[in-house]
């Protein structure tokens, strides 16, 4: 294993420098949000909302979790077009409300939008952009911004980048709470995966290059169903094969009736659902799916198993679930003759007329 050529893939490097780029990101946060947080007004009303597009919706999705459970402030993710288009749905009026925007080049045209809108339209919303480049249109168009920078890609794909801002909104979130335990095991990720990177890798080129599986299912609760939606999305950008994401608990709910013979799924499961992982896996093998599992502590009955993160608790392991799931896209794609680093139909940033 481990023997295809990737000494000039963007995608592969960028995966693989994720314990570099985690350090740096926690060193960049922490001092960012020291110098930030003391220009905001928080009160035990304030509502947080998290913008993004693509992937970094995804980001969104998890961060809002984790972002909710670690403080107690009610928070929510939504899609860029959706504040400009639909602002009565999703950004509250009636409370103050801190808006992070999420857009990994800080060009992207609904994220730009939606940060012009709640400018115009929205009193009561402070708007923190987020990006991987430095001084970009959107630092520009909101009222304060957190840039990480290291993390910039040159693929088209999001891998560090998404793990990065992840960590960094999660950070934030346990800043916000004194949450000094959050804190520590944040900054400890990158130990963490540079101990296990070679392992979660070898797994993942197993699993990718097994090509009498043709019919990917990830399966995340609470903050890792963002994950199990970027890892649905990594493998439809890099491959285009069939794949999808759902709750675990709900995907018996209608869903399970599309495993088959050939059918994978990715299971990313926490401390909170333990008591029910074993019936589901059960339930899968007996409609015949693969299971490949990744969870802080043994899961019985699974085909493929990756033990990751148990000294950590259920919000800080998140990341550490991530590029297991980056890699398996990338050793699909190769293993389907396609080129990671060239994606068909997507460019890195989606620009559209204003």
């Amino acid at each position: 294993m481990l023997e295809t050529s990737t000494a000039h893939s963007h995608t592969y490097n960028e995966i693989t420098n994720q314990p570099v780029s985690w350090k740096t990101t926690v060193d960049a946060i922490s001092s960012q949000w020291a110098e930030l947080q003391p220009h905001l007004t928080i009160t035990p009303d304030t509502h947080y909302v998290f913008v993004g597009c693509g992937t970094s919706l995804y980001i969104a999705q998890s961060a809002a979790q984790c972002f909710q459970e670690i403080t107690g402030y009610t928070s929510s993710a939504v899609p860029g077009s959706e504040v400009f288009l639909s602002a009565k749905s999703t950004v509250p009026s009636r409370y103050p409300v801190i808006a992070f925007i999420i857009s990994r080049s800080g060009t992207t045209t609904e994220a730009l939008l939606a940060a012009d809108y709640l400018a115009a339209n929205r009193s009561n919303v402070t708007t923190i952009g987020i990006t991987c480049n430095s001084d970009t249109e959107l630092t520009k168009r909101t009222r304060f911004s957190i840039q990480l920078p290291h993390a910039h890609e040159e693929s088209v794909v999001m891998t560090q980048s998404f793990t990065s801002m992840l960590i960094a909104l999660q950070y934030v979130a346990a800043s916000l709470a004194g949450d000094q335990m959050v804190i520590d095991q944040i900054s400890s990720l990158s130990t963490y995966l540079q101990r296990d990177i070679r392992s979660f890798e070898s797994k993942a080129q197993e699993l990718g290059e097994n090509l009498n599986l043709d019919h990917f299912v990830y399966l995340g609760l609470g903050p890792n169903y963002g994950l199990a939606q970027e890892g649905n999305l990594k493998l439809k950008e890099m491959t285009q094969v069939h794949c999808e994401a759902y709750n675990p608990l709900e995907f018996r709910h209608g869903p399970i009736s599309t495993v088959r013979e050939g059918s994978a799924i990715i299971l990313l499961a926490g401390n909170r659902e333990r008591d029910y992982i074993p019936s589901l896996v059960t339930d899968l093998k007996e409609v015949g799916a693969f299971v490949a599992s990744c969870s802080p502590y043994p899961i019985d009955g699974s085909d493929m198993h990756l033990l990751v993160g148990k000294e950590l608790t259920d919000v800080p392991r998140c990341a550490l679930y991530m590029p297991f799931l980056q890699y398996l896209a990338y050793y699909r794609a190769v293993s389907l003759g396609l080129n990671p680093d060239q994606p068909r139909n997507l460019s890195q940033v989606v620009k559209l007329d204003e």
